[in-house]
């Protein structure tokens, strides 16, 4: 028989991550399973930009990690019964490649996300997160795309 006993959720905190996390609130509670919700802390600048722009790396990335604690804690708290076990959790690195780490790490039965997030000339370059993570996921992926007309 088919369980799903861990589930993933990566969020960017935007309104479809939010949808995605909702969805996965609904699969939890028909399943009994834990959520893991987790947000890829990346760095802002690359080192190589540090030289002419004169920001420390160190602190812009303590700062932002600072407010991604704060923001993920305020989602489980606002939008997770207290019925349904949850993490959260703040990932360092390139968003893909963390998403599937942990999944794996977690030993995850299903990754829930959405597909919108990046845009535009990152996306022509880089490929979307979503994409990416449904090609190399060690589990099952659902991704939910914004609807059209919103």
């Amino acid at each position: 028989m088919f369980s799903i006993n861990v589930i993933v959720v990566p969020t960017d905190f935007s309104e479809q991550s939010l949808v995605a996390l909702d969805y996965a609130v609904g699969m939890a509670e028909s399943y009994d399973a834990r959520l893991k919700v987790v947000f890829v802390n990346e760095p802002g600048l690359k080192i190589s930009d540090m030289a002419w722009v004169g920001v420390d790396e160190r602190s812009m990335n303590e700062q932002q990690a600072t407010e991604a604690r704060r923001s993920i804690e305020r989602i489980v708290l606002d939008r997770i019964p207290v019925d349904i076990p949850a993490d959260a959790e703040i990932l360092y690195g390139e968003a893909v490649g963390r998403i599937i780490e942990y999944a794996a790490d977690v030993n995850a039965d299903l990754i829930v996300m959405a597909t919108h997030g990046r845009t535009g000339m990152s996306h022509v370059l880089l490929g979307s997160v979503a994409e990416q993570v449904v090609r190399k996921a060690p589990c099952p992926v659902i991704t939910l795309k914004k609807p059209s007309g919103k």
